[in-house]
């Protein structure tokens, strides 16, 4: 993006804006030639000031696109680091020569990169004590004082003092680019500062996986939208989803920070993957020679936008598949990374959620998009997801009234229509959603019952304040929805648990459950260890014990291994003799006691530890 008055464009009768962009060979030497004058400014180590120079050379020569020039310099710009004089690590340049030779080589190397500001300050306090001067000799006088206090001469004092300002600094690194590049990122540059002064911006894109991609980034940028299905001929017969965005100037602050999350988006619309069709309708704001605000219509498509249009920092994925993938990975590695999220608040949240016992919910940033009855999508912030059931929750954080109804409005809609569409159908589920909204952005609490929260049932409501959504009310509903499961599970006739007859001692992930109507393993419920573990209980309870939530011990193992234990007094020589007979070292505690026996601890080493056996144990505090 580039600077408001760099900005190229013109307007037409209809009320359109168009960007100047740049297509003709002579605009593409001129790239040529400025990225030119970098790499021989940066590798004989010019100041600043001389590469300017220069540069305003070459503007004069083209002063009817000086704004051109500037743009395209503006952008080399971003590819440069620029340093000190003194502090440059190779004094071969002229400037650091000059340097060099003027305060000495031995003042150059101990010389450090606060040291221009600790000059001035010097300077600047003994000139205060001294009254300002006024003459040539006083102002001498007050640099030779600082410069034998600070060891230094005369001249390096002069040298130093000013070697950290914008002219005097040299180029010490310029990463370059070919002629093409440039003239492409400047036109993408034109479109992302068009876009800063938009009241809203409307696009759409070919390809549910471009779709997913783009909307994610629109969520991870923290920009107001919503989508919509637009009909693009009269019968009806064709139409595509918009998705249509508040621009900046719809905000009432931080229009700023908001204007670049717009621009950052432009080239994930732009750059699909495997060349998707792409259009992009957008109203702009402009004051015309007499100062009044017009609204301009902006469009450009796939096939209209000019043939070079390039991001150099934008990690174009026209792999598909692999890269994807590769990303996905990335992300699942660093779930909990810092920019993982789009807000402190999202991160806090996720951290909150993973630190508490969440018994085997899996926590899942921005899911699949969420279809709305009308053709538009939600994507939620989060996806609590277990036995195959998915419950939502949506941050609400920034927010202006008219965004707000338009989002409680879909959320109403999706929980209320899934809703009707589970209670018609059995094999459609209801869409479980809640929304966390901050009550701190409402200016008052009648703006906040002006608008339509009442859609929104009470208990998928939650209120946040300080940053932090709370996590209990989520927490609470999954345990519920973890006590319907196994209740309805463990009562259900037709799961059957499967076990190995001929194993003692079966673990809780050797067990099978079978739905006998479909016939076959295949058919095994997704359903976690412990409700598995519950339903073999209720079906052989009989012939075998639950251990320590994890296995089962038949009871004619169970029935062999207490005479074992009738002549030991240790538990740590009982526990070697559960070992002995195949029983896993997390269930002897347990086992120990559900054979008869109390486990008397005398301190917190396990070798001090007695078995009593519980009817004597009883005997002995009774006498």
């Amino acid at each position: 993006m580039l600077a408001a008055p760099l900005l190229r464009a013109r307007t037409t009768r209809n009320g359109s804006i168009i960007p100047l962009f740049c297509t003709r060979d002579e605009e593409i030497e001129l790239a040529g030639r400025l990225i030119q004058e970098f790499e021989a400014s940066w590798k004989n180590r010019e100041s600043k000031a001389e590469l300017d120079g220069r540069i305003s050379d070459i503007e004069s020569e083209h002063n009817r696109d000086f704004k051109l020039v500037r743009g395209l310099c503006a952008l080399l710009e971003r590819r440069c680091t620029f340093g000190s004089a003194i502090t440059s690590s190779s004094p071969s340049s002229s400037s650091s020569s000059f340097v060099k030779n003027s305060i000495g080589a031995d003042a150059v190397t101990s010389i450090t990169l606060g040291d221009p500001a600790t000059v001035r300050k010097a300077l600047f306090e003994e000139s205060s004590r001294r009254g300002f001067a006024l003459t040539d000799l006083e102002r001498k006088e007050i640099i030779d004082l600082v410069a034998s206090r600070l060891h230094l001469s005369a001249d390096a004092i002069a040298s130093i003092m000013w070697s950290d300002l914008d002219d005097n600094l040299v180029l010490e690194k310029f990463d370059t680019i070919d002629a093409k590049s440039l003239v492409g990122w400047y036109n993408l540059a034109l479109v992302q500062t068009l876009l800063f002064n938009c009241t809203k911006l409307e696009f759409s894109v070919s390809g549910g996986l471009n779709w997913k991609r783009i909307l994610r980034k629109v969520k991870r940028l923290g920009l107001m939208y919503y989508l919509l299905q637009q009909q693009e001929s009269k019968d009806g017969e064709r139409s595509r989803v918009v998705c249509s965005i508040e621009g900046p100037l719809s905000l009432f602050r931080l229009t700023d920070r908001y204007g670049t999350a717009l621009a950052k988006l432009l080239p994930s619309i732009v750059f699909l993957s495997k060349g998707g069709e792409w259009s992009i309708d957008a109203w702009i704001m402009r004051r015309t020679m007499e100062g009044k605000k017009t609204l301009y219509e902006f469009k450009l498509s796939d096939s209209e936008a000019p043939l070079l249009l390039t991001d150099p920092f934008y990690y174009n994925n026209n792999n598909g598949d692999e890269s994807s993938r590769r990303e996905e990975g990335q992300q699942q590695r660093s779930r909990l990374a810092p920019d993982y999220f789009d807000s402190v608040v999202e991160e806090k949240f996720a951290r909150r959620f993973e630190a508490a016992a969440t018994a085997g919910w899996k926590l899942i940033r921005e899911p699949d998009p969420l279809i709305v009855s009308d053709g538009r999508a939600l994507i939620p912030d989060f996806m609590f997801e277990k036995y195959g059931r998915r419950v939502y929750l949506e941050i609400v954080g920034f927010w202006t009234p008219e965004y707000l109804e338009r989002k409680l409005k879909k959320l109403a809609d999706i929980i209320i229509g899934n809703y009707n569409a589970a209670a018609s159908s059995t094999t459609t589920p209801a869409t479980e959603l809640f929304i966390a909204l901050n009550k701190d952005l409402a200016c008052s609490n009648a703006v906040l019952s002006s608008l339509s929260i009442h859609l929104i049932p009470k208990d998928r409501l939650i209120l946040y304040g300080s940053d932090a959504v709370p996590v209990r009310p989520i927490l609470d509903y999954l345990k519920s929805i973890d006590k319907e499961t196994v209740e309805r599970s463990v009562s259900n006739p037709d799961l059957k648990a499967e076990l190995d007859r001929a194993k003692d001692v079966i673990s809780i992930d050797e067990i099978v459950i079978v739905d006998v109507k479909r016939q076959g393993k295949d058919s095994n419920p997704s359903l976690p260890p412990e409700v598995a573990m519950k339903i073999a209980l209720r079906d052989h309870g009989d012939k075998y014990i639950e251990v320590a939530g994890t296995h089962l011990v038949s009871k004619a193992k169970a029935g062999r291994l207490r005479p074992l234990l009738a002549d030991v007094s240790k538990f740590t020589d009982a526990c070697a003799a559960l070992a002995q007979n195949e029983i896993p070292e997390s269930c002897h505690a347990e086992l120990v006691s559900k054979l008869g026996y109390d486990v008397v601890w005398q301190s917190m080493d396990p070798s001090s530890a007695a078995i009593v056996k519980r009817n004597e144990r009883n005997e002995s505090n009774a006498a």
